[in-house]
């Protein structure tokens, strides 16, 4: 499995729920919200085909980014999960 992050902007968001299907949907994948509009997410997929999955949740001027996890990284202050579940998920490369 690959590791990925994936952030995005809400371009129009008038309530969490008009986002509710995309957080939903974070959640059924397991996804680990480590700030508030990143989460980490582990899948078999390309970062292509996660990011098109996910921008199905979208509204169409909302940002979205998808990439994978690398070992080389750092990161502080995370929300709470967030290392163990990059102890679960370890980087691949």
């Amino acid at each position: 499995m690959t590791s990925y992050l994936l952030s995005y902007d809400l371009m129009n968001e008038t309530g969490s729920a008009d986002y509710e299907p995309l957080f939903e949907e974070l959640k059924r994948w397991d996804a680990q919200r480590t700030q508030y509009s990143v989460w980490l997410l582990a899948d078999n997929s390309t970062a292509k085909e996660v990011h098109d999955h996910f921008k199905r949740h979208l509204d169409s001027d909302d940002r979205l980014w998808v990439t994978e996890i690398v070992k080389n990284k750092y990161y502080s202050n995370a929300i709470s999960g967030t290392n163990a579940w990059l102890a679960e998920n370890p980087p691949t490369r």
